[in-house]
């Protein structure tokens, strides 16, 4: 493909595996393929503050347009809280699962959460809060099941924001650290979007589909990598090294693609 891929020619990096394709080349079947889509940096551009995305009537629309045409097989897969997901989508009727696979939403109902200690994770809270209140170059972001400490304008501190979360969980068996775009998290160990998407694949209404993933930043690679294994369909949004199989630069271009998709299973 052209520009294959410009991130690798920069850095003179060769990735182990193929670059991605360019999402132009890829047309899939909404009766064959289930949709599973990252939501900041995937639907929706990222923000100078995770509170100040602009979620728009038209990405309401386009979804509410996927779940008719994929007969509801659709879920939004994000490191955001469910219900925060929820709100900003009212009136989207298909999955949601929150806070990289520890929440999840169904028609059937809400899954039970990913237990966890409660208490130890509200100690944890408080020392990222204060932490940011002492260093306003950082904003914390509260989490049901985590705390993400964000660092989008100003890149030099991602040293000091990685040490000090270290410092706060050291070699804990229950919580670990998640990279993400511009930003680290504490989350509890054991859930992943890849978990999250084994675990909606068992509803019926995605059962026997082949899955389609698409994600930009580095939790979303273990779904990547998952998907890829089942010989699924998987998109990376934005530059970065990826496993995923194709790529496209931007959120906007993302949902041009789907709204062709769908213009074409229309037709």
């Amino acid at each position: 493909m052209s520009n294959q891929w410009d991130y690798y020619s920069m850095v003179g990096f060769v990735p182990e595996t193929d670059p991605p394709e360019d999402l132009e080349r890829l047309s899939i079947n909404a009766d064959e393929t289930a949709l599973f889509l990252d939501f900041d940096g995937t639907l929706v551009d990222i923000a100078p503050t995770p509170d100040t995305i602009k979620v728009d009537a038209s990405v309401r629309s386009l979804l509410n347009d996927l779940v008719r045409e994929h007969k509801g097989a659709v879920s939004i897969v994000s490191g955001r809280n469910l219900q925060e997901i929820s709100d900003r989508l009212d009136g989207f009727a298909g999955t949601i699962s929150g806070g990289h696979g520890a929440e999840i939403r169904h028609a059937s109902g809400h899954l039970p959460v990913i237990e966890c200690d409660l208490a130890r994770l509200g100690h944890i809270k408080k020392a990222a809060r204060e932490f940011a209140v002492l260093e306003p170059r950082v904003i914390a972001e509260d989490k049901r099941f985590g705390v993400v400490l964000h660092f989008r304008q100003h890149p030099d501190m991602e040293s000091k924001v990685r040490e000090f979360l270290s410092s706060l969980i050291g070699s804990d068996d229950e919580f670990e650290l998640q990279s993400a775009k511009m930003a680290v998290e504490i989350k509890p160990k054991g859930i992943s979007k890849a978990d999250a998407v084994k675990r909606i694949t068992g509803f019926d209404e995605f059962a026997g589909r082949r899955i389609l993933f698409a994600g930009d930043d580095e939790t979303d690679e273990s779904a990547f990598s998952w998907v890829n294994e089942q010989d699924g369909i998987t998109i990376k949004i934005g530059e970065g090294p990826t496993c995923a199989h194709y790529r496209t630069h931007s959120p906007s271009a993302f949902k041009d693609w789907l709204r062709t998709q769908t213009k074409m299973m229309e037709s």
